[in-house]
């Protein structure tokens, strides 16, 4: 099995909160992997060694500088009322509506979801983590929410 319903994720709390304001609709695109597929997932698009943000290697494509040209105050917007993702943000990646975004925590807890469900509930994706990686299947733009303020935006190498 690829997916596991979110009815069972661990964060699930967090797309049924009330000012997140996910229709039902978008939760049904929120498709957390199952971990074994998670763990698939990141072998492939972002690290062979490291199982999780914080511990890359130097030889990880996400620790080589030059692939994170852009860094991006991203709390104002998050503590906005405004559900939508920031402009800018959206501009850098202009992805189609249906591109199928993987959102990465660690290697066995990533989400699969749609760009546009991606854009209209950034903010539940990031309520309860502190990092989280954002690559779009067969994209190069990437998005990398470093820390409570920051988010690099980059390409894959």
């Amino acid at each position: 099995m690829k997916h596991t319903d979110l009815s069972q994720y661990a964060f699930n709390w967090v797309f049924n909160r009330a000012d997140m304001a996910i229709s039902d609709q978008d939760k049904a695109a929120i498709l957390p992997l199952h971990p074994t597929y998670a763990k698939q997932i990141w072998l492939q698009n972002v690290s062979s060694e490291a199982v999780d943000l914080d511990r890359l290697e130097d030889k990880d494509w996400l620790s080589q500088a030059e692939l994170w040209p852009f860094d991006q105050r991203w709390d104002d917007a998050f503590e906005s009322d405004d559900v939508a993702l920031p402009a800018d943000i959206a501009g850098y990646l202009n992805w189609d509506p249906k591109t199928i975004v993987y959102v990465c925590y660690d290697q066995g807890h990533i989400i699969e979801t749609r760009y546009d469900v991606f854009k209209r509930s950034w903010k539940a994706f990031l309520f309860a983590e502190e990092q989280a990686l954002v690559i779009g299947r067969r994209r190069n733009e990437a998005l990398w929410f470093i820390d409570e303020t920051t988010v690099k935006l980059g390409k894959k190498a």
